[in-house]
């Protein structure tokens, strides 16, 4: 939870107020010395100060006037176990309820909307049933209203449609279990966001939605709206009842100054307007809680108009009629956010997408591990998913590098101590935990798979292998068999059969020989060509006494020119600087990168001129003294040596002889599997390395880039509002400029697909750059930031720091790593293109080693295909208890005939919505789900 960038100030018109709060607390002796937190909240919770002021203060509200029409008045606190609570702990969220409660209870008796993350309540009910007994009450007497109900509080935008939706149902649950409450309304005060969100809020059992969330540190962006309330449509067609951000909005704002302003009088006669209020109840210490002075304010507004205090479900329930019949949609332009983009190096959204990669793959191949007899690990990864679901937070995001926040220590005596981590290190710890559980998963539900399978009959190699592919179309991509041990005595050189016996294309890419040449460890790389969907196919490992003549791929590299080229693409490299200058597309016959503009990768960017380097004595130790700052980095400027003739190790060096304090290059691969050349740009403060890889068989460059950065990039300025622009100016870039003009720029965002008209973007696995007649697709991995400026240079984002201006310490990863590929086309491929190509680049083929055995499965098997291809797996899993789950999502907005086939034994289907209600039956024979599409719609099944 960060800290506002605006100060929490408070009108103080109330002396005899102040002064009556203050006799009464002395007469019930609140010890501010001695007082410990867990006193505090059992005094409070079971009636204590709150209880006993209410009735003292209520005799000294004033009474509203009776003047027509009046006004709807909705308190909304927001707080956070995940984030802030890690400092403040859990003791904070007790705090923050307790104001919520106190607010009702003291006069004008606000009613407030409380806006926690599941697991605070889950937390609290366990170590507080006292405060989460009080708080029942209160829910039921409609003095509080839940909102948002995320697990997390993610900012949604960032991640994929598929943790948007755990968010919501894990979340709910959660709530449930803890509190016995539904949460009706959907809204949290960070980000959370974008077209989809009408569609999986009432999919999640949401009645109602608001905009009307809060820029901290960064931009919600949320386009204002000027009605009172109105329907929020999704990208479906779903609309949900929702109120907007209006003029009517503030954080802790001047209520008075709102009500008597030009927009509420146009509001109202609209019906009857609602001022919309934040707080974040938490920061005050614990034995000055809130709730005694913030609700003067309150009855400051109630002694002058006629005011209602409502949640949000009790204005929608009373005055949603307003809103138009006619619903309405914004575009993910409509939209101006400033996320977290570029913080941290990008190196937390990096990671949660391999985490969820491995998740995903765990649950499928588990459901299919259960079917042929194993235990299930439902339980289990749901744990894992919550671990992904916190690494998620807000606070994770905008604040990795905060260690504190606020002006407050923690409780003496609280619950749990995070010893100063940064909240980014909580996070991390969290993907960690996730990854592990995930990862045991997959490894044994892949074991009971790949013992079932059929490998002895056919006798093509010493080693079986199994490579599975966890999506959902038939896959060629490269495999590798992980580094291999066992090798037998005298291995000379290592072959990769198919299930038919023919050698495949493979190429050692890591080994340790003794000193006769001889292997005795090796890990190989291969080609596996059309893996069935959800599936696997069957290869061999065969160990040779003598040196093997490889099988020709249509792979060539010309070291002189540097060059390298596929059946689909010739690669030219810079002879200065290493990066691609000439990415030519040998099917439409056209060169896709404008050289002179900009080559990839080029890294670029403004050094922090105000950065202290060192101390002079630090300085003077390491050979800094005098260091200057450069004004610019720009790695195409630089001059690497380059030898042609210099001879490739299988294992190259970490440190080339040439490499101190220069820049070099060097090939480390050279087939035929694969082609990489590395470069290294030496900078006195910023080392930057690429390597630009070409695969056989593939319609795509590979570039993988490091970043070791002493020095981190310069801070945007602040804008005439007082807060940072949501077109970011300063940080660390790679760079490209496409060879054509692009008429249209097509990215995406969670569950959707939609073309972007603006200079500045954010797109979460790729940007697909279309002109007449070509194309060119590009895959990230969790740079989300793009510009393209007048001249058709394209940069995205990978490094960027603002921590220092917030809490006054630096914030920046010194090291980080980054993952992009380049896949030209001609201008007319899909979005079901477009996806594959990116969950591709982002999950890779898995190889199982194993030994050579008869089982009842084939060699060679899908379990789940999935028709048409505009059709999006999202989730297939075995459910606890009885029952597989399978969830898909349309991208192409089409509505026609689709299937399901699931090869696990099935007797019934039905379709339900993302909490696993059942809406509907679904037609199912012999395991094969049929249905109708919908555009972008969210479809979930439950077979039986």
């Amino acid at each position: 939870m960060e800290r506002l960038l605006q100060e929490r100030t408070f009108d103080d018109p109330r002396p005899p107020l102040q002064q009556q709060v203050s006799r009464f607390r002395r007469r019930v002796d609140m010890n501010n010395a001695a007082m410990s937190r867990r006193k505090f909240v059992t005094i409070t919770s079971v009636g204590g100060v709150g209880a006993a002021l209410a009735a003292h203060l209520t005799n000294l509200a004033a009474q509203a006037p009776d003047k027509p029409g009046g006004i709807c008045i909705t308190l909304c606190n927001h707080w956070s176990y995940i984030g802030i609570g890690w400092q403040l702990g859990i003791e904070s969220c007790v705090l923050s309820a307790i104001d919520a409660m106190g607010m009702a209870d003291l006069a004008p008796h606000v009613k407030t909307c409380l806006e926690l993350d599941a697991r605070a309540y889950e937390f609290m009910a366990e170590k507080f049933p006292e405060v989460t007994n009080r708080l029942k009450k209160y829910l039921a007497e409609d003095k509080v209203e839940l909102i948002g109900g995320t697990y997390g509080q993610p900012l949604g935008t960032m991640f994929s449609g598929e943790s948007n939706i755990r968010q919501l149902v894990y979340g709910r649950e959660t709530i449930r279990k803890a509190l016995d409450y539904e949460v009706a309304t959907f809204l949290d005060e960070e980000e959370f966001s974008h077209p989809q969100i009408p569609q999986i809020a009432l999919g999640a059992g949401y009645r109602y939605a608001s905009l009307a969330q809060v820029d901290t540190w960064g931009r919600a962006g949320i386009p204002y709206w000027e009605v009172n309330a109105f329907h929020w449509k999704g990208m479906d067609g779903t609309a949900i009842l929702s109120t907007p951000k209006n003029s009517l909005f503030g954080y802790s704002p001047d209520l008075i100054k709102l009500a008597t302003s030009e927009a509420f009088k146009k509001l109202q006669v609209l019906g009857k307007p609602l001022l919309f209020t934040w707080e974040e109840f938490g920061w005050e210490p614990p034995d000055q809680p809130s709730y005694l002075t913030t609700s003067q304010k309150y009855a400051d507004i109630a002694s002058q108009f006629p005011v209602e205090f409502v949640t949000l479900k009790d204005y929608l329930d009373r005055h949603g009629n307003v809103a138009a019949p006619q619903p309405v949609y914004f575009r993910m332009d409509d939209w101006s956010k400033l996320l977290t983009w570029g913080l941290g190096g990008d190196q937390l959204r990096i990671m949660d997408r391999k985490v969820e990669g491995t998740l995903l793959a765990a649950e499928r191949f588990d459901a299919i591990a259960s079917s042929l007899g194993a235990k299930d690990h439902a339980a289990s990864l749901e744990v894992a998913w919550k671990h992904l679901l916190a690494s998620q937070s807000h606070d994770v995001a905008l604040c990795e590098y905060s260690k504190w926040q606020g002006d407050r220590m923690a409780p003496l005596d609280r619950i749990e101590d995070y010893h100063n981590f940064t909240w980014g290190t909580i996070g991390y710890n969290h993907l960690d935990a996730g990854n592990e559980q995930g990862k045991a998963v997959l490894t044994s539900s892949l074991n009971t798979i790949a013992s079932h399978i059929s490998a002895e009959p056919a006798k093509r190699g010493e080693l079986a292998m199994t490579v599975f592919n966890p999506s959902a179309w038939d896959r060629t991509g490269l495999a590798t068999t992980g580094l291999i041990h066992s090798i037998p005595a005298n291995t000379l050189d290592i072959t990769i059969r198919d299930r038919t016996g023919r050698v495949v294309p493979s190429q050692i890419i890591k080994n340790e020989k003794d000193d006769t040449g001889k292997f005795l460890a090796a890990d190989v790389t291969f080609v596996a060509a059309e893996v069935p969907s959800v599936g696997y196919d069957t290869y061999y490992l065969e160990f040779l006494r003598q040196a093997a003549t490889p099988p020709a791929t249509d792979l060539r590299i010309d070291r002189q020119q540097l060059t390298m080229e596929n059946t689909f693409l010739k690669v030219k490299l810079s002879p200065k600087f290493g990066a691609i200058i000439s990415l030519y597309d040998k099917r439409t016959g056209r060169e896709m990168l404008d050289a002179e503009k900009g080559a990839f990768p080029v890294f670029k960017g403004t050094p922090n001129q105000n950065y202290e380097l060192y101390s002079e004595e630090v300085a003077k130790k390491y050979g800094h003294h005098g260091l200057t700052i450069p004004a610019l980095l720009d790695s195409s400027q630089s001059a690497a040596a380059y030898a042609a003739e210099t001879s490739v190790a299988v294992k190259p060096r970490e440190v080339p002889a040439h490499a101190n304090g220069t820049s070099w290059m060097e090939w480390i691969e050279l087939g035929p599997v694969r082609a990489t050349l590395k470069t290294h740009i030496y900078w006195r403060l910023i080392k930057f390395e690429s390597y630009v890889t070409l695969q056989a068989d593939l319609p795509w460059v590979e570039v993988t880039t490091r970043v070791l950065a002493e020095i981190p990039p310069a801070t945007d300025s602040k804008g005439p509002d007082n807060r940072f622009p949501a077109e970011i100016q300063q940080g660390y870039w790679l760079t490209f400029a496409p060879a054509f003009a692009p008429t249209s720029v097509v990215r995406d965002f969670p569950l959707g697909i939609e073309t972007s008209e603006r200079s500045y973007f954010h797109a979460r696995t790729f940007v697909d750059f279309v002109g007449e007649g070509t194309g060119l697709l590009f895959l990230h991995p969790g740079t989300q930031y793009f510009k393209r400026d007048a001249s058709g240079v394209i940069s995205n984002l990978v490094m960027r720091e603002w921590e220092s201006y917030f809490s006054h310490e630096y914030g920046w990863p010194r090291y980080s790593e980054y993952r992009h590929a380049l896949a030209p086309h001609d201008g007319s491929i899909t979005n079901a293109d477009r996806v594959r190509a990116a969950e591709a680049f982002a999950q890779q083929l898995i190889t199982v080693m194993g030994q050579r055995q008869a089982g009842s499965l084939p060699a060679r098997k899908s379990f789940v295909q999935i028709e048409p291809q505009n059709l999006q797996l999202l989730s297939f899993r075995k459910k606890e208890g009885p029952g597989l789950e399978v969830r898909t999502v349309e991208i192409a907005g089409k509505h026609e005939p689709a299937s399901i086939t699931i090869d696990v034994r099935t007797a019934q289907a039905c379709e339900t919505n993302l909490l696993g209600k059942k809406t509907g039956e679904a037609a199912c024979r012999d395991g094969k789900v049929k249905f109708e599409t919908r555009p972008w719609k969210v479809q979930t099944f439950e077979l039986a």
